[in-house]
């Protein structure tokens, strides 16, 4: 880990890492093991760079949404990337999580990192899109981490297409009855998830924490409203992500 501070410095940093031709970094982490896609995954970048453990403030309000004396803690992550929020929960004490990730580069990371950390019986990935159960278009856009089914401007890639199920069908074919924390980052299709979801789910499933991208240009709809209309609460803000409680 380097600890480079926010902001100017690490860009310039990974702007000479860039131009040099490094693209695939392994390294570990406050004691996880990643294999990180520098020149592409911004994220990654970030979480290499960053001086501090990446975002820990979201990380910590998941982990807090279960008990400590709980056996059984679920975690959702919708938009795993290559699994920074998955391995961290882990770390936790999470016993049940279910990592999505539909884009193939980025999956191939996540699972990398999940064996290299001795994670499979913890962590089930599902290589699928939020959707409903149709093939969609899948963009690149400017890099891993902001892949997306909307087509950037600008952007001239061809679309992948990728399998698509509803949330309740992924739960439903993987057994989770509860979920205790669940983190959503799907670049504006935050709302097409998440509002089928509590339209159908019984409140036993409704998570306890969640951190949310607020994308709402990109929303049809205002999935945070409607959340807290169900009964939830903000209790956090970062620069990326809110997080709310269930009152």
């Amino acid at each position: 880990k380097l600890g480079i501070s926010r902001g100017a410095v690490r860009r310039q940093i990974q702007k000479i890492w860039k131009n040099r031709g490094y693209e695939i970094v392994d390294a570990t982490i406050h004691g996880i093991k990643y294999r990180l896609n520098i020149r592409d995954n911004t994220t990654d970048g970030k979480i290499l760079t960053t001086s501090k453990f990446y975002d820990f403030q979201e990380i910590d309000a998941l982990a807090q949404a279960a008990d400590t004396s709980q056996l059984d803690k679920v975690f959702l992550d919708i938009g795993a990337n290559t699994g920074h929020y998955s391995l961290s929960l882990a770390q936790r004490g999470f016993t049940k999580i279910i990592a999505i990730e539909p884009n193939p580069p980025t999956l191939e990371l996540l699972s990398f990192n999940v064996k290299i950390n001795n994670l499979d019986p913890v962590i089930s990935i599902v290589p699928l899109c939020i959707g409903d159960g149709t093939k969609v278009p899948f963009y690149s856009g400017k890099g891993l981490g902001t892949a997306s089914v909307f087509k950037e401007d600008g952007d001239d890639s061809p679309p992948i297409y990728v399998e698509s199920e509803t949330l309740i069908n992924i739960l439903k074919n993987q057994n989770i009855t509860k979920i205790d924390a669940l983190k959503i980052d799907i670049e504006g299709f935050e709302d097409r998830a998440l509002f089928p979801f509590f339209d159908e789910a019984p409140k036993s499933l409704w998570p306890t924490c969640i951190v949310i991208e607020p994308n709402s240009t990109s929303w049809e709809k205002d999935i945070l409203s409607r959340l807290e209309t169900l009964g939830y609460v903000r209790t956090g803000k970062t620069r990326g992500n809110v997080i709310l409680n269930r009152a």
